[in-house]
């Protein structure tokens, strides 16, 4: 899990973890009749511990990527989302266009970076070991903006009062966010599957969606 992005996972001044995933977590400890052990992750580390075994899931906020799929057994989806761009509020930077030349944090390992680095090679890119490091970037001026995705931003909006805006622009790459488990391990992957295929349409998972987001769930992962 996260532990250090909100809306997706956080663990909170109590040193208990809560989230978007954290819900997903729960209900699927509570179908199985299991106890969590949650395990800390960054966007670069989520593969290498299932790879490793020190993990049977990953619920962080896992884009289904093509290439990802080629390493890590990818889920059924449970949530979309898009990229966008953080700035400070009062900021010059307008448009995507405005970029270039400026200075711009993402996250090691997460499709933002992938988009930052790909789409905007104009841009100076900074990349960061975990979101809390990018947004103190972009708190202490270290950087100009950063880019995150929609769910993550409003987070960090949300934590953050009238300090940052979000770039008036369409959202980039729109994907959908899946569990992730170890190569291999079909029988896991189906039961997931079917696991999600019930949650997405459950008063739990809306309410979810609802709490963190701020919308129903998308009929596109139902």
């Amino acid at each position: 899990m996260f532990s250090d992005a909100p809306p997706y996972g956080v663990l909170n001044s109590a040193g208990v973890y809560e989230g978007f995933d954290i819900d997903k977590a729960e209900a699927l400890a509570q179908s199985l009749g299991a106890e969590i052990e949650y395990v800390s992750t960054t966007n670069a580390n989520r593969i290498p511990l299932l790879e490793s075994g020190k993990v049977d899931v990953v619920i962080a906020a896992l884009t289904n990527l093509d290439e990802r799929a080629q390493v890590v057994a990818m889920s059924r989806p449970y949530a979309s989302e898009g990229q966008v761009v953080l700035v400070p509020k009062g900021s010059t930077i307008a448009s995507y266009d405005d970029l270039a030349g400026r200075r711009v944090a993402a996250t090691r390992g997460s499709v933002p970076a992938t988009v930052l680095e790909s789409r905007f090679p104009d841009a100076n890119a900074n990349l960061f070991e975990a979101v809390a490091d990018s947004v103190q970037a972009l708190r202490s001026g270290k950087v100009d903006a950063l880019m995150e995705s929609n769910s993550v931003a409003a987070g960090i909006l949300k934590d953050s009062g009238d300090t940052f805006e979000i770039v008036d622009a369409p959202e980039l790459s729109p994907s959908v966010v899946s569990f992730g488990v170890k190569m291999g391990d079909q029988v896991w992957l189906n039961y997931l599957d079917n696991f999600l295929l019930n949650y997405n349409i459950s008063d739990a998972a809306n309410d979810s969606y609802n709490k963190w987001l701020g919308t129903d769930v998308p009929e596109l992962i139902k």
